[in-house]
């Protein structure tokens, strides 16, 4: 399915606003627009296609995949500043990154020396971010450790509240946090004290379900995520932001996802309801 014919699905099913990938699913490390497309004029395009349709680019996700070990994290800034210019002609105020990882940052291993070179980088990307008017928002993650035939999911960099919370203080105000629910269950955080810890820093959400084993990005109440939990925290903090749902419908036939996709859109008109006290 194209882009534009995505942005029509997500519309007919009555959302408001999308966060706009820019990178194509099985490249994730090189900007794309969708379908190939790196000219920035195709970013005005699709932000008309967008008015047209009633609705917003809420946010954007940059490319992603990079790491310490692989001789990417100098290309990565070329990257980020297209992906930046790009959050801004879709009319986008918000970017959302991942960090740099490095090999076996797993628990406490390497945990600063990570945290350190993510800080440099973003650091010189924070300039051109002011330019072009974009905050990149640091998002929660993990680590896949694979072990005598296993793989397990585990906590990395960028894995707690406080972690976010302090590389946003550090990085200032081009800069804050998107909080991804199912990270935060596959790596057991507790997630109301995560929301609380990062507070008003958090201005994007990437909501999602799983059961705390795989990164399924199932929709709302199909895995064992405790929304309620989860909702209560938002609302103690005053989140007001975008109910940004990344999930996937890998097995819902194409004929289907409409109806899939409204199920995700009713379930976000209750969360906003309660986040707005009705």
């Amino acid at each position: 399915m194209g882009a534009e014919d995505s942005l029509r699905l997500v519309a007919s099913a009555g959302f408001d606003a999308i966060d706009y990938p820019l990178y194509d699913e099985s490249k994730r490390l090189y900007f794309d627009l969708g379908g190939g497309r790196t000219d920035l004029s195709y970013a005005r395009e699709m932000r008309a296609l967008a008015d047209d349709l009633g609705i917003a680019v809420g946010q954007t996700h940059a490319p992603f995949g990079y790491r310490e070990d692989d001789g990417t994290v100098e290309e990565i800034l070329g990257v980020y500043k297209r992906a930046a210019e790009a959050t801004a002609r879709l009319g986008a105020k918000h970017m959302i990154v991942h960090p740099i990882k490095f090999e076996n940052c797993i628990g406490e291993y390497r945990r600063e020396e990570c945290f350190d070179l993510n800080i440099e980088l973003f650091s010189r990307l924070a300039p051109f971010l002011k330019e072009v008017g974009v905050t990149a928002l640091l998002e929660n993650m993990f680590i896949t450790e694979k072990k005598d035939g296993f793989k397990r999911l585990l906590p990395t960099i960028y894995s707690t509240g406080a972690e976010l919370a302090r590389a946003k203080d550090v990085l200032g105000d081009s800069f804050g946090v998107c909080l991804d629910s199912g990270h935060a269950f596959i790596t057991k955080e507790d997630i109301p004290a995560m929301v609380g810890a990062i507070g008003k820093r958090l201005l994007a959400l990437h909501l999602h379900d799983n059961t705390g084993e795989r990164d399924d990005h199932l929709p709302p109440y199909f895995g064992k995520l405790p929304f309620e939990r989860l909702l209560s925290a938002l609302k103690a903090v005053g989140y007001d932001g975008n109910l940004n749902f990344e999930v996937r419908f890998g097995s819902v036939p194409e004929e289907e996802l409409l109806t899939a996709m409204r199920y995700v859109h009713d379930v976000g008109v209750s969360f906003r309801r309660y986040l707005d006290g009705e």
